[in-house]
């Protein structure tokens, strides 16, 4: 997997003084992704971390909690004997989730100059 941006792959690396960031022991050598790109994942750098080749190729197109769960039980990432990985629901295009937050619309009788503004509560207090 290759970023973009050099200066991304250098901050990462320092991020993690270029050590692996699941195992913490080994080298990193190359960027893995913690959700993965079948599962939507994006090259953002907020979802890339440095890693070494056993732990990437471990973790496979696992999530982060996947691979963590089939690890503590002993059971196999990748390879024979592994249980296959997840499928992934992933949106075919960019799902609006601002919109909910967006501001609703001016009501028309805010711009009607023959409605009073509403008073407001405690405006006869000094």
């Amino acid at each position: 997997m290759s970023v973009s941006s050099p200066a991304t792959r250098r901050y990462l690396f320092d991020l993690y003084g270029g050590t692996c960031a699941y195992c913490l022991t080994r080298p990193a050598d190359h960027l893995d992704h913690l959700v993965p790109r079948a599962a939507g994942g994006t090259n953002s750098r907020f979802n890339l971390v440095p890693a070494c080749t056993p732990c990437g190729q471990s973790k496979g197109a696992l999530s982060v909690t996947e691979w963590v769960a089939r690890l503590a039980a002993g059971t196999p990432t990748t390879g024979t004997g592994a249980p296959p990985a997840p499928t992934y629901q992933v949106p075919m295009r960019p799902v609006a989730h601002l919109a909910a937050c967006a501001p609703a619309p001016a009501h028309p009788a805010a711009h009607d100059s023959t409605h009073a503004a509403p008073a407001r509560i405690g405006s006869d207090l000094p």
